[in-house]
């Protein structure tokens, strides 16, 4: 007999290594893995309610805040001191932003609680940090730090994404105050070279794996090369800057858990929004320069991590099979 780890990481490193030829994986997860895994990302999840939630609040934040700014963070503290750089010189943050960073390591929780008051005493910009005493990965620890949010706008970050200027958030704020029919809203992100890394998403069949993959149009081009301005209706944005109302959020469930490790939880939220009849947008007037996925290269070799996406598109394909079209009938 064999005995399978509870931890649905571990367990799924020992089932990922089960042979089975990376163009075939897609046919044998919802029969060999999905039953297996999801009983145990069920089980990991029931426990996190009876878990201990520290809550410490660092200067002092406003008190009826326009919009919680939730970022989580794992494996590296090092770029929020870069954030608060940019937060701090943003007049219309300070005044009117709640920022919750939520610690999502055990083994950056130490070394962050010595960091916190130096970082409000160099810049000045009160924040709220929260540890839930286990990781739960990057949906787990958004729903988390929606908990101690206290505007009616949330704005969910992620911890290597910067702003390349001012009012960026006075912005986002304004533009989804004034379309009311649009749930969520996502800006132009670009790499550190200045390429376009994110315009809005789409998907797209991945013949070779047998899946629909989040695909980034217009990615690597330059931003000159996308002329569009204005709220621009696209089927999905990504979760690493996405502004949406708090009640459009409690409304659909907030961010699904069930994933394995992470991925495809903006897709879904994107799609639980078109669902519930809103629209998603994509906003270029607004840029934000993004390294893009620094936590997701400590989960090991390439075949893991595409397995991993496997398994997660598969899952995501299931729940949404209907909103999976050809480009033709996208909304454009």
């Amino acid at each position: 007999s064999i005995s399978l780890s509870p931890n649905p990481v571990s367990a799924a490193r020992w089932l990922f290594n089960i042979p089975t030829p990376i163009s075939s994986f897609h046919k044998r997860i919802l029969l060999v893995d999905e039953p297996v895994l999801s009983p145990l990302l069920t089980h990991r999840q029931g426990n996190w309610s009876n878990l201990p939630v520290q809550v410490h609040k660092v200067g002092n934040a406003i008190e009826t805040p326009r919009i919680s700014v939730i970022v989580p963070l794992y494996g590296r503290t090092d770029f929020v001191e870069h954030q608060m750089i940019e937060f701090y010189s943003d007049a219309w943050f300070k005044d009117h932003a709640q920022l919750i960073y939520v610690i999502d390591d055990p083994r950056i929780v130490d070394s962050f609680k010595a960091d916190a008051h130096a970082l409000y005493s160099l810049y000045g910009v009160p924040f709220t940090w929260v540890w839930g005493s286990v990781n739960r990965g990057f949906a787990g620890a958004n729903n988390l730090g929606v908990q101690a949010a206290k505007a009616n706008k949330l704005l969910f970050l992620n911890s290597d994404v910067f702003p390349n200027t001012v009012d960026w958030l006075r912005q986002l704020c304004h533009t989804l105050d004034e379309n009311r029919d649009f749930g969520v809203i996502g800006p132009q992100l670009v790499f550190a070279d200045g390429s376009i890394q994110h315009a809005g998403m789409e998907f797209t069949r991945h013949e070779e794996l047998g899946i629909w993959v989040n695909h980034h149009p217009n990615k690597g081009l330059d931003p000159i090369l996308d002329d569009r301005s204005g709220l621009i209706e696209v089927p999905a944005v990504t979760g690493a800057c996405l502004a949406i109302r708090r009640k459009d959020f409690d409304r659909v469930g907030g961010w699904d858990t069930g994933c394995l490790i992470g991925d495809f939880e903006d897709s879904d939220l994107c799609l639980k929004i078109r669902k519930e009849g809103m629209k998603v947008g994509y906003l270029p007037d607004i840029q934000l320069t993004h390294l893009e996925r620094q936590s997701f290269k400590e989960l090991g070799n390439d075949d893991f991590r595409t397995r991993v996406v496997i398994f997660n598109a598969v899952r995501n394909q299931e729940r949404w099979d209907s909103f999976f079209v050809g480009p033709e009938e996208q909304p454009s």
